[in-house]
């Protein structure tokens, strides 16, 4: 730059004479190293760190060179020849060079624009997919498409001014150029700087992380959506500044009108109150989770807490979106006395409307606060038994033994058996023959339940002894014996089978009958009422036969069932 100002200085004019030839070249030589400065801050080729696009390195010193080319072309043509053109031999003459020089310039950006328009647009559809940003991505996408056009467009409207108003045309789409250039240099640079800020993910400590593990995963979800919100705010600013530049929107002077500071102050009301709101939200929700954590002090939450706090925090979310929809449209100047009184005309017409949904809604509360069901009990409603999965205000979802979801409105739960409350009960009802002895078979029951008790792992949900109430019926064909065992609530399912399983064991070892159906064959009747003789065939095998195939000389009755390998079906 020196040796530039010096040959400025000493070959054109005399010598310590600053004369007008000088000071448009100084000037020209000015505007361009500013302009290069800018050039080389966006396209910086030798310092990664520093380069406000993403190119590599080839490609940023391939775009600085020629930018820096074709600056240098038309500065100093526009700055500093056409003028001493003009200024010496004919001011037409100086038009016409401008003209020709702004169209060389055109010829030359529009075959190097076009040789790069495919590569370009790769580069900017890459980085459109790896943005995490969707209207960053959407607008990336359409530059991916159109930046070759708003390119041409911009030399293009260069040589247009320079043929309508070639006295002041340069200075004009110099200034606009350069405020364009600094207001995305300044937003890039904002982006990335709050890019590296807010990036940081923030950290609590051991103490918090203990008693709320959820919260610094909360708090961090700021982050993508803070970025996100001033990645869109400084896109909106310089795209104003980018107006303004060009004479398509006066931003300055729309700031400080009543109607720009109104929407600004509207504008960033609306951000506090978000901001609150979500705040807000994160101290409930940790609350909630800190109600819910077992190591908190408290112990694990009960079902019933579980339950109320869920639809507790539904409610909440709810009540924060309304009130917050609300306090920003009355924040935007929108009157909500309307809407309000809207609101409540369409829900007094839905309430007519939806009568069977407002009973839901009723009778889940009352449900609710009768403690009828909570998550994880096992409950008979509307005539299907099943684990409650999930309870909302409305409606109860069931899983029955097979799996299938049942999905029940409150407003068909007519009555509810919960078999999760307090204790449950194992009754069995064992039937015996007529032969047996009553009492020998409580014997053989009390015995069963003795050896279930040694299991350590059952006898820990069994609250009571073996409850025997007796002989309960005596039926056609058995007499039926009752007992029933105390458990804990959701575990006499359990302990009921393995206490049938040993009872069948005992009785089996004891010889004790256990009736089943029996099939009696009837061969008709005489006339006279006495019963024809039964028509039936015995076979036996001779003795010598039996020999012959090894056959031990034993009733029939105990023969070998060769069909069935070692299967015997002796009688004694």
């Amino acid at each position: 730059m020196g040796c530039r100002l010096c040959v400025a200085l000493v070959f054109v004019g005399d010598l310590g004479e600053m004369q007008k030839t000088q000071s448009m070249f100084l000037n020209a030589f000015l505007v361009i190293e500013i302009f290069k400065s800018l050039v080389r801050l966006l396209f910086s080729s030798r310092y990664e760190n520093l380069r406000l696009l993403p190119f590599c390195a080839e490609t940023a010193e391939y775009w600085n060179t020629w930018l820096s080319r074709i600056s240098s072309f038309i500065g100093y043509g526009m700055l500093f020849v056409v003028p001493m053109v003009a200024m010496n031999i004919a001011s037409a003459l100086g038009h016409f060079l401008s003209l020709i020089i702004m169209l060389i310039a055109f010829i030359y950006a529009f075959t190097i624009i076009m040789q790069n328009k495919k590569r370009v647009a790769q580069n900017i559809s890459q980085q459109a997919d790896e943005n995490d940003f969707a209207f960053t991505t959407v607008l990336l996408n359409m530059l991916s498409r159109s930046w070759h056009l708003i390119a041409i467009a911009y030399f293009g409207a260069l040589l247009l001014v320079t043929a309508i108003r070639p006295e002041d045309a340069l200075p004009v789409m110099i200034q606009a150029s350069l405020q364009t250039l600094a207001a995305i240099l300044i937003g890039l640079f904002t982006s990335a700087f709050l890019s590296q800020l807010i990036s940081r993910q923030l950290k609590i400590s051991d103490d918090l992380k203990l008693r709320f593990p959820a919260l610094e995963s909360r708090l961090n979800e700021f982050i993508p959506t803070t970025l996100k919100v001033a990645r869109l705010t400084i896109m909106a600013i310089v795209f104003a500044f980018v107006l303004d530049a060009w004479s398509l929107f006066n931003f300055t002077a729309w700031v400080g009108s009543e109607t720009g500071t109104r929407i600004l102050g509207s504008l960033l009301s609306v951000a506090i109150i978000l901001l609150i709101s979500k705040l807000l939200w994160i101290a409930f929700a940790s609350w909630v989770e800190h109600q819910l954590n077992p190591s908190t002090g408290k112990g694990a939450a009960s079902a019933r807490q579980a339950t109320l706090l869920k639809l507790l925090s539904n409610a909440v979310m709810i009540l924060l979106i309304v009130f917050t929809v609300m306090i920003s449209l009355a924040e935007l100047g929108i009157n909500i006395g309307p809407l309000i009184a809207g609101a409540g005309v369409v829900g007094l017409a839905i309430g007519f409307g939806a009568q069977t949904l407002v009973k839901d809604v009723i009778t889940g509360v009352f449900l609710q606060i009768e403690n009828a069901i909570n998550t994880g009990d096992v409950v008979t409603a509307s005539g299907i038994t099943g684990t409650a999965e999930n309870l909302t205000i409305r409606s109860l979802g069931l899983r029955d033994r097979f799996g299938t979801y049942h999905l029940i409105p409150f407003s068909s739960i007519t009555s509810v058996s919960n078999y999760m409350r307090g204790y449950g009960y194992h009754v069995g009802e064992y039937g015996v023959a007529y032969r047996e002895d009553t009492d020998e078979v409580i014997v053989h029951l009390r015995a069963a339940f003795d050896e279930l008790m040694a299991d350590q792992e059952l006898s820990a949900n069994i609250l009571d002894d073996l409850e025997v109430q007796g002989v309960t019926e005596l039926a056609d064909n058995a007499v039926n014996l009752r007992v029933r065992i105390k458990t804990l609530p959701g575990m006499q399912w359990a302990v009921g089978r393995a206490y049938n399983r040993l009872v069948k064991r005992h009785f089996d070892a004891a010889g004790i009958e256990i009736p089943f159906p029996h099939l009696t064959l009837y061969f008709g009747q005489n006339k006279d009422g006495t019963a024809p003789p039964a028509p039936l065939n015995l076979v036996s095998t001779p003795s010598s036969r039996r020999a012959e195939l090894g056959q031990s000389n034993r009733p029939d009755s105990a023969r070998t069932n060769a069909e069935s390998g070692n299967d015997f079906d002796d009688i004694n």
